[in-house]
């Protein structure tokens, strides 16, 4: 599943769930993707009011990224 964010920070996430994986696109054009990530993590990312603020405080850092 993939999500296209209104974000200054983040164009696009999306989700597999068979890999437990989280790839997030920025606005930059970098792609990161994260894994061992529950899908509550993604969904909480497209539903935040602030994609931005919900990457740095939740994602960044938390998660092991392959790129």
């Amino acid at each position: 599943m993939s999500t296209t964010i209104t974000s200054s920070l983040i164009r696009e996430a999306s989700y597999n769930t068979t890999a437990s994986t989280l790839t997030v696109v920025l606005t930059n054009g970098r792609r990161y993707t994260y894994q061992g990530v529950d899908q509550s993590v993604y969904q909480g990312l497209i539903s935040a009011d602030s994609a931005g603020r919900f990457f740095n405080k939740n994602i960044v850092g938390k998660f092991t990224t392959g790129s």
